[in-house]
């Protein structure tokens, strides 16, 4: 930042109150690029290689943390694989004047009733995310595999398709296919705590015969800042046998890093026949700088259940398409 720029955020900083500090930072570091409005329509836009980033749409300002946000503007984008053209403020912000313009930014979405993105736990194996997304996923679980696209609609909601095929001796690999549609019901950014309601439906097709509907609550929390906690329980409903009964799993983890260890603990309980309880050890990997595309490896260790008990290897890969393109942010 050049030494006019630096005085001018001096100036401004000092002629309004604490409150109007964020405001006036950005129009000194922003608005010139970004627009007043936040909306990326500043005049200066056709001189820059990319169009500047719409600040005022909820779904991109609510989804991602304050830590991030401050890091690309800290750092600049080339430290996230994105646009050269913006700039690090490193050397002239300080922590203070970061999170000021940060806050004023995550207000410009204007709209209330969107979870923050401090509320988005990294994935896990077993449970459902309680956070809406904007994912694609292709996850592996022993011999099964299961190809998920999940769409976020508006604030809370979120619709979900998946297929599954399978790898055995079987002639019939593909195994079916499962659509959902989960809603954020409670969110507290002061608790850093949110639980939503879904339901997902299966139609005889594949190895599947017949018709099957499973009503979840999925839940997350960070207790304490080293840790997170994420959960779901669901039941089971089939076509002419009814309530067959339910599923459970529960996870905690933390991140370090790029890395994301965590352990599950996950379980049926069948109306006929045995219960099983499983444990999932697991390491989550932020494979892209901008943090859109991870990917984790973990191993199945049946506790509990109808012998053979086998370890199953688990794996999924997965790119969050609602932060960039899949060849943007690395």
């Amino acid at each position: 930042m050049s030494a006019a720029t630096t005085l001018l955020v001096a100036a401004l900083v000092a002629q309004g109150p604490p409150d109007s500090t964020g405001a006036m930072l950005y129009r000194a570091w922003c608005a010139a690029c970004h627009g007043h409005d936040g909306r990326g329509d500043a005049a200066r836009q056709t001189h820059l290689s990319v169009r500047p980033a719409n600040l005022a749409e909820c779904k991109s300002s609510t989804a991602e943390t304050d830590d991030a946000w401050i890091g690309i503007v800290r750092d600049g984008g080339a430290a996230y694989g994105l646009s050269l053209d913006m700039p690090a403020f490193r050397d002239g912000a300080s922590p203070e004047q970061l999170r000021a313009v940060v806050r004023y930014i995550r207000s410009l979405c204007g709209e209330r009733g969107w979870p923050p993105g401090e509320l988005n736990f990294p994935r896990p194996v077993l449970a459902e995310k309680a956070y809406p997304e904007n994912e694609a996923v292709l996850a592996l679980r022993g011999r099964e595999q299961e190809y998920i696209y999940e769409r976020r609609l508006r604030r809370r909601a979120q619709l979900e398709a998946s297929a599954r095929t399978v790898v055995d001796s079987l002639s019939r690999p593909f195994d079916g296919v499962t659509a959902a549609l989960k809603y954020n019901v409670w969110y507290s950014g002061e608790r850093r705590a949110l639980a939503s309601l879904g339901v997902e439906a299966t139609p005889p097709l594949g190895r599947q015969d017949l018709w099957e509907l499973e009503p979840f609550i999925a839940f997350g929390a960070n207790p304490l800042p080293a840790l997170f906690l994420q959960g779901e329980v669901l039941g089971a409903w089939e076509a002419t046998q009814g309530v067959t009964g339910f599923s459970y799993s529960l996870g905690a983890g933390r991140e370090v890093g790029r890395f994301v260890p965590m352990l599950e603990v996950g379980g049926t309980v069948r109306r006929v026949g045995k219960s099983t309880v499983s444990l999932v050890p697991q390491m989550r990997v932020q494979l892209s700088r901008l943090g859109h595309v991870a990917g984790s490896l973990g191993v199945e260790l049946p506790a509990v259940g109808p012998a053979p008990r086998h370890p199953r290897l688990t794996a999924f890969l997965l790119w969050d398409y609602g932060d960039a393109g899949l060849l943007r942010g690395w």
